[in-house]
């Protein structure tokens, strides 16, 4: 799977089912080259477009539940 199909994939938090948003980037651990982490860009609002910072999100590849065709569920950090 290319890193480019993923990011067009909406990530859906699995016990609330609230869209978090889409993937931006990874986190890559250079030693095994293995992906530990997606960096998580929220859907923009409109007040956002006037605001320089984006605020992302971390999701550990750990906290991935399954990649569908659309969407990828994820459990939430605190579980």
């Amino acid at each position: 799977m290319r890193f480019s199909s993923v990011q067009e994939k909406e990530i859906i938090e699995a016990t609330s089912g609230k869209f978090i948003g889409y993937i931006v980037d990874a986190e890559v651990d250079e030693k095994e080259g293995a992906i530990t982490a997606f960096i998580i860009s929220p859907p923009k609002k409109f007040y956002h477009l006037f605001q320089g910072e984006e605020l992302v999100k971390k999701i550990h590849f750990s906290n991935i539940l399954t990649v569908g065709k659309d969407v990828i569920l994820v459990k939430s950090p605190d579980e």
